[in-house]
Protein backbone atom coordinates (compact mmCIF):
# COMPACT_ATOMS: atom_id res chain seq x y z
CA UNK A 1 0.00 0.00 0.00
CA UNK A 2 1.59 3.46 -0.62
CA UNK A 3 2.06 5.83 2.01
CA UNK A 4 -0.50 8.56 -0.13
CA UNK A 5 -3.32 5.88 0.20
CA UNK A 6 -2.13 5.59 3.85
CA UNK A 7 -2.18 9.31 4.40
CA UNK A 8 -5.40 9.69 2.62
CA UNK A 9 -7.30 7.26 4.86
CA UNK A 10 -6.00 8.26 8.14
CA UNK A 11 -7.29 11.90 6.83
CA UNK A 12 -10.58 10.45 6.14
CA UNK A 13 -10.81 8.73 10.29
CA UNK A 14 -9.79 11.81 11.09
CA UNK A 15 -13.30 13.35 10.22
CA UNK A 16 -14.74 10.40 11.47
CA UNK A 17 -13.61 10.90 14.56
CA UNK A 18 -14.05 14.23 14.65
CA UNK A 19 -18.01 13.88 14.11
CA UNK A 20 -17.95 11.78 17.07
CA UNK A 21 -15.59 14.34 19.75
CA UNK A 22 -17.91 16.80 18.09
CA UNK A 23 -21.04 15.36 19.26
CA UNK A 24 -19.93 14.60 22.69
CA UNK A 25 -18.72 18.29 23.00
CA UNK A 26 -21.35 19.95 21.72
CA UNK A 27 -18.96 21.81 19.14
CA UNK A 28 -21.63 22.82 16.67
CA UNK A 29 -19.19 24.77 14.51
CA UNK A 30 -16.83 21.36 14.71
CA UNK A 31 -19.62 19.76 13.51
CA UNK A 32 -20.49 21.55 10.67
CA UNK A 33 -17.00 21.00 9.32
CA UNK A 34 -17.35 16.98 9.03
CA UNK A 35 -20.19 17.50 6.20
CA UNK A 36 -20.18 18.89 3.33
CA UNK A 37 -22.96 22.05 2.54
CA UNK A 38 -25.18 19.72 0.63
CA UNK A 39 -24.54 16.53 2.98
CA UNK A 40 -27.70 14.06 3.27
CA UNK A 41 -27.92 11.65 6.35
CA UNK A 42 -30.43 8.90 6.17
CA UNK A 43 -30.49 7.93 10.73
CA UNK A 44 -32.53 5.35 10.29
CA UNK A 45 -36.35 5.79 12.26
CA UNK A 46 -35.76 9.09 12.70
CA UNK A 47 -35.47 10.97 9.32
CA UNK A 48 -33.29 11.82 6.16
CA UNK A 49 -32.12 15.16 6.56
CA UNK A 50 -30.63 17.66 3.92
CA UNK A 51 -27.97 20.10 3.85
CA UNK A 52 -25.45 20.57 6.44
CA UNK A 53 -27.65 22.98 8.58
CA UNK A 54 -30.78 20.30 8.62
CA UNK A 55 -28.26 17.93 9.80
CA UNK A 56 -26.52 19.90 12.65
CA UNK A 57 -29.82 21.09 13.04
CA UNK A 58 -31.38 17.83 14.05
CA UNK A 59 -28.22 16.78 16.27
CA UNK A 60 -28.65 19.67 18.20
CA UNK A 61 -32.31 19.29 19.14
CA UNK A 62 -31.37 15.26 20.10
CA UNK A 63 -28.64 16.15 22.05
CA UNK A 64 -30.47 19.01 23.88
CA UNK A 65 -33.00 16.23 25.71
CA UNK A 66 -29.51 14.30 26.88
CA UNK A 67 -26.99 14.89 29.37
CA UNK A 68 -23.13 14.34 28.65
CA UNK A 69 -22.50 11.53 26.15
CA UNK A 70 -19.97 9.53 24.61
CA UNK A 71 -19.59 8.16 21.55
CA UNK A 72 -16.90 5.59 20.32
CA UNK A 73 -15.78 4.76 16.68
CA UNK A 74 -14.53 1.74 16.11
CA UNK A 75 -13.61 -1.03 13.55
CA UNK A 76 -13.15 1.75 10.92
CA UNK A 77 -12.97 0.84 7.19
CA UNK A 78 -12.28 3.02 4.37
CA UNK A 79 -12.17 2.21 0.37
CA UNK A 80 -10.54 5.46 -1.29
CA UNK A 81 -11.28 5.92 -5.26
CA UNK A 82 -9.44 8.85 -6.00
CA UNK A 83 -10.68 12.19 -4.27
CA UNK A 84 -14.31 9.78 -3.16
CA UNK A 85 -14.80 7.13 -0.01
CA UNK A 86 -16.40 4.83 0.95
CA UNK A 87 -16.46 4.10 4.78
CA UNK A 88 -18.23 2.12 7.81
CA UNK A 89 -17.60 1.96 11.10
CA UNK A 90 -19.03 0.52 14.05
CA UNK A 91 -20.94 3.10 16.60
CA UNK A 92 -21.20 2.88 20.61
CA UNK A 93 -22.81 5.34 22.15
CA UNK A 94 -24.02 6.35 25.39
CA UNK A 95 -26.60 8.95 26.48
CA UNK A 96 -26.80 10.18 30.14
CA UNK A 97 -30.49 11.34 31.17
CA UNK A 98 -31.27 14.64 32.90
CA UNK A 99 -34.51 15.55 34.57
CA UNK A 100 -36.60 12.99 35.45
CA UNK A 101 -34.27 10.78 33.74
CA UNK A 102 -31.23 11.61 35.78
CA UNK A 103 -28.88 8.86 36.64
CA UNK A 104 -30.33 6.64 33.77
CA UNK A 105 -28.53 6.02 30.43
CA UNK A 106 -29.33 4.75 26.45
CA UNK A 107 -26.47 2.99 24.63
CA UNK A 108 -26.58 2.48 21.01
CA UNK A 109 -25.13 -0.04 19.04
CA UNK A 110 -24.99 0.73 15.31
CA UNK A 111 -22.70 1.07 12.14
CA UNK A 112 -22.28 4.29 9.89
CA UNK A 113 -21.98 4.04 6.67
CA UNK A 114 -20.50 7.08 4.60
CA UNK A 115 -19.57 8.42 1.00
CA UNK A 116 -16.94 10.96 1.48
CA UNK A 117 -15.36 14.06 -1.23
CA UNK A 118 -12.32 15.55 -0.78
CA UNK A 119 -13.44 19.07 -1.26
CA UNK A 120 -11.26 22.17 -0.93
CA UNK A 121 -11.69 22.48 2.29
CA UNK A 122 -10.30 18.42 3.05
CA UNK A 123 -12.59 15.45 3.80
CA UNK A 124 -16.43 15.81 4.25
CA UNK A 125 -19.07 13.22 4.34
CA UNK A 126 -21.75 13.98 1.34
CA UNK A 127 -23.95 10.92 2.65
CA UNK A 128 -23.81 9.57 6.21
CA UNK A 129 -26.94 6.37 7.12
CA UNK A 130 -26.61 5.19 10.49
CA UNK A 131 -27.87 1.74 11.07
CA UNK A 132 -29.00 0.97 14.51
CA UNK A 133 -28.14 -2.59 16.00
CA UNK A 134 -29.59 -2.41 19.55
CA UNK A 135 -30.78 0.63 22.18
CA UNK A 136 -30.46 0.08 25.44
CA UNK A 137 -32.04 1.89 28.06
CA UNK A 138 -34.12 4.76 28.42
CA UNK A 139 -33.19 8.53 28.58
CA UNK A 140 -36.63 9.94 27.56
CA UNK A 141 -35.47 11.31 23.79
CA UNK A 142 -37.23 10.23 20.33
CA UNK A 143 -34.70 7.45 19.32
CA UNK A 144 -35.72 4.97 22.10
CA UNK A 145 -39.54 4.65 20.61
CA UNK A 146 -38.71 4.57 16.81
CA UNK A 147 -34.86 2.21 16.77
CA UNK A 148 -34.89 -1.58 17.03
CA UNK A 149 -34.87 -2.67 20.72
CA UNK A 150 -32.98 -5.71 21.61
Amino acid sequence: MKLEVLLEQKNVEGVLLAYATALDERNWAGLEEVFSTDAVTDYRGIGVFEGREAIVAVVQDFLGACGPTQHMITNIRIELQGSTARSSCYLQATHGGIGPHAGHTMTVWGEYQDSLERRPQGWRIVHRTLVVQHVAGDVGVALRGVMPAG
